[in-house]
């Protein structure tokens, strides 16, 4: 789930001062690649990133010629414990997580257990999208691919934000409510509902779970000890790093329930947790074809050039243009693929609610990266990312924390005023704005149930001392209602301030002037995708 956060607030003296100090370096000695990457410089500007961005933790790996060189913690794990990061700290790493299910799938096409053009339906026979003719010929190549013709992140409000309510089965499910807004095998939009049904894929093939096959035929062989597909054991939890934001203008940690006692929802689009120290592993492997430090194949050549072949075609963006001098862009089987410089470039990043992860191949150089972070900020991990690559790629001197955080890259943060993230912005909106009373006439008709076919339940209804917004699937998303300028329409300002994704809440009337149904629409168009609020039809159930 993306967030993109900036933000100007000063940090404490006291934690300033930890972060630039690195802890838990673990640096290959007499490293041959110093003329290439300066690791004082590194350090520097490692400090000034989290300074200015406010990363309470970073941790920072490199790989080249099948060398460690870089293997370099930062910060804290919690502002609260102030406990160290270290290459054995566990992160989140999101999407970075869809590479491994790729993989997942691709041993099972070395096993003979399936093939990337066999159609989902063999394997999950409840599998239906919207239209029927594309359900049945819909391939386990196309789950990873992000090609369906569903919209930008269709259906995530069913995973995110946590804690979902929603079972694995819940999801494949509804799929077939979702309505494409594009042409399938066409038009590239990315998803995660998809990798969600590729892990039950995995799971029907192999008779095990995704979090079981992940862990038993990719970390165990890896001796990846401090990584983990499903919940985190109980002696393992104090490695864990914390997620952390900035809420009403401070960075505080972001915790978000969850039940522990069933699967989480979202494993197979993002839910792994692992250890830079890991991490490395699996960079090591991915350089490596397929083939573990000791010599063992873990998937095929086949396979590994499967993967990281292009499949669908992306947009250049702009910063690829300018930057990197790219002419392509693709997604493979869970990894990006473009050229930067005149190199391919093999990568992919993850992004949930206080935790962001990158990591980057440069094959025909043999070198690998990888970013961890426990703050929501995207511009601090492509600082972090290109500060490591492009000394590689003869780039020494451009300070990348200017080009992506422009307005917060001195340490004083003088210039960071000017830019004004998504909650300073709605606490501007709000001071504008008066609670909806009780008493409201106009909202006394509209209170009452509404559904929609795949998300569920939502009320209007008056409930301590306020009329407010609530889901019954999705515990975080209930708030209060606020007046608005125009008719029928309210501000929605969800209680839990770190959602980043206020709505107006448009009542639509029938000609007596009944309330029929409710349109939700984003406060401001960048709010991240996965609130795909306008997939929403909300029809008032009669009473």
């Amino acid at each position: 789930m993306t967030f993109l956060r900036c933000s100007g607030i000063k940090f404490i003296t006291l934690l300033v001062c930890m972060w630039t100090v690195p802890t838990g370096a673990q640096v290959t000695q007499n490293e041959p690649h110093e003329s290439v990457l300066n690791k004082s410089k590194l350090d520097v500007q490692v400090a000034q990133i989290m300074d200015s961005l406010h990363i309470p933790g970073v941790a920072l790996g490199l790989i080249k010629d099948g060398q460690v060189v870089i293997k370099q913690s930062y910060g804290v794990k919690d502002i609260r414990s102030k406990e160290p990061v270290t290459a054995q700290s566990l992160f989140k790493i999101a999407s970075n997580t869809k590479a491994f299910t790729a993989a997942a799938l691709a041993i099972l096409v070395d096993d003979g257990k399936l093939n990337w053009d066999d159609p989902v339906v063999k394997h999950l026979p409840d599998f239906q999208l919207h239209d029927p003719w594309i359900s049945a010929h819909f391939t386990i190549t196309d789950l990873l691919t992000h090609r369906s013709g569903l919209g930008l992140g269709a259906g995530d409000l069913m995973l995110w934000p946590e804690p979902s309510s929603f079972s694995r089965e819940e999801v494949v499910h509804n799929l077939r409510f979702l309505k494409p807004t594009g042409q399938f095998r066409a038009d590239y939009a990315y998803d995660n509902l998809l990798y969600i049904v590729a892990g039950e894929v995995v799971a029907a093939a192999s008779g095990q779970s995704w979090e079981q096959f992940v862990e038993q035929r990719l970390f165990a062989p890896l001796g990846m000890q401090h990584c983990f597909a499903g919940h985190i054991p109980k002696a393992q939890q104090t490695s864990a790093a914390t997620p952390h934001g900035i809420v009403n203008g401070k960075l505080v940690t972001v915790l978000r329930d969850v039940d522990t006692s069933k699967p989480n929802v979202s494993g197979a689009a993002g839910g792994i947790q692992c250890s830079l120290e890991d991490m490395l592993i699996w960079a090591q492997l991915q350089l490596n074809q397929g083939v573990t430090a000791d010599g063992k194949r873990l998937f095929s050549m086949t396979q590994h050039q499967a993967m990281w072949s292009a499949k669908t075609i992306m947009p250049v963006s702009s910063t690829d243009q300018y930057y990197n001098n790219s002419h392509f862009s693709a997604y493979g089987l869970g990894w990006r693929l473009n050229d930067v410089d005149g190199q391919l470039r093999v990568h992919h990043s993850g992004s949930l609610t206080g935790m962001y992860s990158y990591v980057t191949f440069f094959p025909e150089l043999d070198l690998g990266m990888v970013v961890l972070t426990n703050q929501q900020s995207s511009a601090a991990r492509s600082a972090l990312m290109y500060s490591l690559m492009k000394p590689y790629l003869g780039d020494s001197k451009t300070d990348w924390l200017d080009v992506f955080a422009p307005n917060t890259s001195s340490l004083d943060n003088k210039t960071a005023k000017a830019q004004s993230s998504h909650v300073e912005r709605l606490n501007d909106q709000f001071s504008k704005t008066k609670p909806v009373l009780i008493s409201d006439p106009e909202l006394q008709t509209a209170l009452g149930n509404y559904r929609d076919y795949w998300l569920g339940d939502f009320y209007v209804e008056q409930r301590d001392g306020r009329i407010q917004l609530r889901s019954n699937r999705v515990v975080k998303l209930i708030g209060g209602l606020f007046a608005d300028n125009k008719t029928d329409r309210y501000l929605v300002r969800w209680d839990d301030r770190s959602l980043e994704a206020d709505v107006y809440a448009q009542f639509h009337r029938d000609e007596n002037a009944r309330v029929t149904h409710i349109e939700l629409i984003p406060v401001f168009s960048d709010i991240d995708f996965s609130y795909d609020f306008q997939d929403l039809n909300l029809r008032k159930v009669k009473e």
